[in-house]
């Protein structure tokens, strides 16, 4: 049979009808690695071609672009909105989608707080069939944060929906003193939890900003002091991860806030197999870049603004 006749064949029993490799090899008695061979000959000479219906306000490219730029697993892009809150919103629902798709029985999922993580959550089904899940609180905030966006109360939400056992941390997310924190850290409960970060193997995270301003509520709040902020300009840092802040390469900002501050930090985070981050807005593109350009976050959930903003830094 000529070449391009056997090619034109194969393509219509693999693309049309369906068959596989080796069954295409059996009915036409060629090997399956020869059946494979020429398929991607038909493709690169354009004997086949594919399209690929893409659905209306998709950002596959985009999406693709990132994640072969930064080398990380996944990123899903959702439109902006002419509203924070919407766009939020949006990458929430998306967020949702992303977590259903990467949780298996088993996982041990660990949870941060913040606005868009809360939309996630608001997203999720009210029921969600895993098996002997795990839910972790990363990150401190107890009596710091509104307890819609709580760590604590947004870890209890995630548990429930997955019908899994909570890990609470029962403490602020920025404390006083080291010594505050030592007592803190020797207390069972809590030093329960710390111990579970070492079996979290999917952490959903925000990311906040410093520059142009910082975004953490626990700057606006007065719980980071402005001493404490200058120390980490001093640093160069652009953004933080459960109140751990880095500059634009990812690198940690080694301050003496850091040595107050209880939650999971970022080498631990490096370690964990998926981190995604739950966040968007053009103003936090320096913190986001940041914390790809360190191998901080390996899964991103972002808007199309902001994506293309971080895509355009070198």
């Amino acid at each position: 049979m000529n070449n391009d006749l056997l090619k034109a064949k194969i393509c219509k029993l693999y693309y049309q009808r369906g068959l596989s490799k080796i069954d295409i090899g059996k009915k036409l008695r060629i090997s399956r690695f020869k059946v494979a061979d020429l398929l991607a000959q038909a493709l690169r000479e354009g004997i086949v071609e594919i399209t690929i219906n893409e659905p209306s306000h998709t950002f596959l490219d985009l999406e693709n672009s990132l994640e072969e730029k930064f080398k990380i697993y996944r990123v899903a892009v959702v439109e902006s909105s002419f509203s924070y809150e919407e766009t939020k919103k949006n990458i929430g629902r998306a967020a949702a989608n992303c977590l259903l798709d990467i949780a298996y029985d088993g996982d041990v999922i660990g949870v941060a707080w913040g606005t868009t993580i809360y939309e996630m959550v608001n997203a999720l089904p009210s029921s969600v069939e895993r098996n002997d899940i795990s839910v972790v609180q990363v990150t401190g905030g107890l009596n710091q944060v509104s307890m819609d966006f709580n760590a604590i109360e947004l870890t209890r939400r995630v548990a429930k929906a997955f019908g899994a056992k909570s890990y609470q941390l029962y403490a602020p997310a920025i404390v006083d003193s080291i010594e505050t924190k030592n007592v803190l850290m020797s207390e069972s409960n809590i030093k329960k939890t710390i111990e579970m970060f070492s079996k979290i193997n999917i952490a959903i995270v925000g990311v906040g900003s410093v520059v142009p301003e910082p975004s953490t509520m626990l700057y606006r709040d007065g719980f980071i002091r402005k001493e404490d902020f200058e120390n980490i300009s001093k640093c160069g840092a652009v953004g933080d991860i459960n109140s751990y802040f880095y500059d634009k390469n990812g690198n940690r900002c080694k301050t003496e806030l850091e040595r107050r501050t209880i939650g999971i930090d970022l080498d631990h985070l490096r370690m964990v197999r998926y981190v995604m981050a739950v966040c968007g807005g053009k103003f936090k593109a320096d913190a986001i870049y940041g914390a790809l350009k360190g191998k901080i976050i390996n899964i991103i959930v972002t808007d199309n603004e902001t994506a293309e903003t971080i895509l355009k830094k070198q």
